[in-house]
């Protein structure tokens, strides 16, 4: 079942009908069932996962608060065994295929699929829950959790089970002992995210990745340069509003059962720096790796060497951190790749602020300030090569990008994109202006409801084609 499907709004539809008439403790319950059971609509085997991840996080943080002497110890086997079980199921994607090859030489047939792990549906994000959660209890950050329907919840709840965001316990499960009110206001405000994400997810994002041909992905040798750039930036649109569009209708879903979800988004591509586009770009995660990973580390390092000259204090912190996002991403030697591509700009950045004070990006010329966010867009988007089309299709890909002995431009559907990136755009200028997720809310009602009549004919439209995409991250 996913997001934006008419199943998933009929489940929400009698969610709601019943949570409205519960006290606030059996809401929670109901929202737990209800989560269990949308995980169950993917596969029943992954409900038991969930379970018993859940099962082993809650007891292990109450027994980490109650032992004085093992503490650190108790932490690293609960970081270790989360990871263990992440990377279980996520094993194949790197060993199996050169292991079925292996097998296939030496003339044992394994048969397709044979060796196939299925991977829990957001096991990459909930594992992540669980360790900043074990790390806040052993901070002394958190109480440990004393309710199994509170702790299971916050690792299962629906709305962001599948692609996040990446929730801290520390603002989610005080939601789930308050009681939740929904007014005008936050209804209007759910709603907004809700159709604002079915806009940028199947008005942009799924008709972008609709119109990219299959050769792109697999002969990208066979394009000239100026057709592979025109499919990267359209790939990078798409890309963006597809993970955009689902954080938007998951908090607005959220929204209407009371709780708030953290934002993944704000107008990324309007970042006037590398670090600044980390500060907008899958904000829950990261601030996920910034907290537990950069932050450790780079106080680990400075307390060795506490000059911030220092080459391990400069390179490290930025470079580990963005390897294991790349791991985090997939157990690829192209998902490593984008890492270190964004390790290096970062890491560049670094050594320039080193050089001298630099002022605020907002304290500079327009001119600059649009100079500066085209380098970091065309940046990001060099880098998702290796992210969308993986080994050894992104190297033919850059070979293509750097050979311009021909200019021509063959396929005119490209150009019948721009309306629709257009599109993604005008969202973003005007919440960059207004630093307003809703701004919509404060045009007056005539243009409200005929920009609403509009969008809801055009969805309906889309809809009734063959244009609706997975979400990409629903793969992490």
């Amino acid at each position: 079942m996913t997001i934006a499907s008419i199943n998933f709004a009929v489940l929400v539809a009698l969610a709601l009908g019943i949570y409205y008439v519960l006290p606030r403790k059996q809401q929670n319950y109901w929202l737990l069932l209800l989560s269990y059971v949308f995980v169950s609509t993917w596969d029943w085997r992954f409900a038991f996962v969930l379970a018993a991840v859940t099962a082993f996080n809650y007891k292990l943080a109450q027994f980490l608060v109650r032992n004085d002497v093992n503490q650190r110890r108790l932490l690293w086997l609960g970081i270790g065994i989360n990871l263990a079980i992440l990377l279980f199921f996520r094993i194949e994607e790197f060993f199996i295929p050169g292991f079925t090859n292996l097998l296939s030489r030496i003339g044992v047939a394994s048969g397709e699929g044979a060796l196939r792990v299925l991977i829990p549906i957001g096991i990459s994000f909930y594992t992540l829950q669980n360790i900043s959660y074990l790390v806040d209890v052993f901070r002394g950050q958190i109480a440990a959790e004393t309710s199994w329907t509170n702790f299971a919840l916050y690792v299962a709840y629906f709305p962001k089970l599948i692609a996040g965001p990446i929730e801290r316990a520390s603002k989610f499960l005080p939601q789930l002992n308050e009681n939740r009110v929904v007014d005008d206001a936050q209804l209007a405000r759910s709603f907004t995210l809700i159709f604002t994400g079915l806009i940028r997810k199947l008005l942009v994002g799924d008709i972008l990745f609709a119109v990219m041909l299959t050769d792109v992905y697999q002969i990208p040798a066979k394009y000239t340069a100026p057709e592979l750039l025109c499919w990267l930036v359209i790939y990078s649109f798409a890309i963006y509003n597809d993970f955009a569009g689902y954080t938007n209708i998951v908090r607005g879903v959220s929204g209407l059962f009371g709780i708030e979800l953290s934002p993944n988004f704000a107008t990324p591509y309007f970042s006037r720096s590398f670090a600044e586009f980390w500060q907008r770009w899958h904000i829950s995660l990261s601030e996920w790796l910034r907290d537990y990973i950069y932050f450790p580390l780079t106080r680990a390092l400075l307390r060795r060497n506490p000059s911030r000259y220092h080459p391990g204090n400069v390179i490290l912190p930025p470079l580990v951190t963005m390897l294991v996002s790349g791991l985090w991403h997939g157990l690829s030697l192209h998902m490593l790749v984008w890492g270190g591509l964004h390790a290096t700009y970062l890491i560049i950045e670094r050594i320039i602020r080193l050089r001298g004070p630099v002022g605020p990006p907002k304290h500079n010329s327009v001119s600059r300030q649009a100079l500066a966010m085209f380098v970091v867009f065309m940046g990001v988007t060099i880098a998702w090569i290796p992210f969308g089309w993986g080994f050894p299709a992104a190297l033919q890909f850059v070979e293509g990008l750097l050979n311009w002995s021909s200019f021509e431009i063959r396929y005119r559907r490209m150009f019948l994109m721009i309306p629709i990136i257009a599109i993604s755009l005008t969202m973003d200028v005007l919440q960059f202006r207004s630093r307003d997720e809703t701004v919509y809310l404060k045009w007056p009602r005539a243009v409200r409801a005929t920009a609403m009549a509009l969008i809801i004919w055009l969805i309906l439209l889309v809809s009734s084609g063959d244009f609706q995409q997975e979400f990409v991250y629903q793969a992490f």
